[in-house]
């Protein structure tokens, strides 16, 4: 009875959270939109920050993958979900935030609970592993930052950041700032109902066993990009990054060249900084571009180095300049993927 509550749930209710684009028909997919579905829901759960990306069910398919072996299945799930809390801190993320702290609390893991919930980090290896995460995505700051995990480790814990680096500007772009939409939002009624909703389902879910390696496409005829070359020793993660990589590239053409050109500049000059309270810094970059590409330029942009300064004025300019609905999706999927990317590289150095 509580698994179909679960399920209606995931399925009917949390979709709404999605802004700007249609929600899944998850009853209706067929092919392989549907065995993403399959698989999410019987080792994790048909969850928004996924299924937001339905529109290509390739890249759906090349998300999940990523967010699968290195987060999902494997040891150490609660370490990884310390890791997914930190990041989504850093990265201005409520609503990451609020799921993956929840995941941490059903897990019965207080202590790193507690790593990610302090405002001063303690010496110890909780609170050095969170300290760690949040700090992935500023090269400066990760420098003084030593990796504090083993050499087997590594592989998992480095993409589950780099992976929620990607989730959290795809979240806030196309998420609202809570899971459990519109009750989520009333004062007191809506974190009760989160805690009773989260009791329910995190528990269960942060316990599930995946075995590593269970992948719905084949392997791609690319190689492993070389920022993602720390991943080399743990074949599941790799190949779910692999996936992941090969999926964004596909949607590239969905950028205009021009576009991709000004965009790859800017994140290659891009050392994880905040670039700016207001949008002064986006007016600057685009400003040699056409005017009928500077919706798509400023989308992208903001994907990779600002997402949460996304708002409904600049999907608003988006669409006036043609970009639909799946193209909306495919522009800042391949901005945010630029800037992972661009994190990746700095990791293992």
């Amino acid at each position: 009875m509580l698994r179909s509550v679960e399920q209606f749930i995931f399925r009917h209710l949390t979709p709404l959270s999605i802004r700007w684009l249609p929600a899944p028909d998850i009853e209706r997919a067929s092919g392989l939109a549907a065995e993403v579905y399959r698989q999410l829901d019987e080792e994790f759960m048909t969850v928004p920050p996924v299924t937001l990306h339905h529109l290509n069910s390739q890249l759906m398919a090349g998300v999940w993958s990523a967010c699968r072996e290195s987060l999902v299945a494997g040891p150490d799930r609660a370490l990884k979900e310390l890791i997914a809390v930190a990041v989504s801190q850093s990265n201005r993320c409520p609503y990451c935030v609020q799921a993956h702290s929840s995941m941490l609390q059903d897990a019965n893991d207080r202590p790193a609970l507690d790593a990610v919930s302090s405002g001063e980090r303690a010496n110890d290896d909780l609170s050095n592993l969170a300290a760690w995460a949040s700090a992935t995505g500023r090269k400066a700051a990760l420098a003084s930052v030593p990796p504090p995990f083993t050499k087997p480790q590594a592989p998992a814990f480095m993409a589950t950041a780099v992976l929620f680096h990607y989730i959290n500007r795809m979240v806030n772009i196309f998420l609202d700032d809570t899971m459990m939409p519109v009750v989520g939002k009333v004062p007191v009624i809506g974190d009760q109902a989160f805690r009773l909703f989260s009791s329910v389902t995190s528990g269960r879910i942060v316990r599930i066993d995946a075995k590593p390696g269970v992948f719905l496409t084949g392997s791609p005829a690319m190689k492993l990009p070389e920022e993602f070359g720390w991943a080399g020793d743990d074949p599941a993660v790799a190949g779910g990054l692999l996936r992941f990589a090969d999926a964004v590239r596909a949607i590239a053409d969905s950028v205009d060249s021009g576009v991709q050109s000004l965009v790859k500049r800017h994140v290659v000059a891009w050392q994880g900084e905040p670039p700016g309270i207001d949008k002064g810094w986006l007016e600057d970059a685009v400003r040699t571009l056409p005017e009928k590409l500077k919706p798509q330029a400023r989308l992208a942009l903001l994907a990779a180095m600002a997402s949460w300064a996304v708002d409904s004025g600049e999907i608003a300019s988006c669409r006036r300049a043609g970009l639909d609905d799946r193209a909306l999706l495919e522009t800042s999927a391949w901005g945010a993927y630029l800037a992972t990317e661009r994190i990746a590289s700095w990791l293992s150095r």
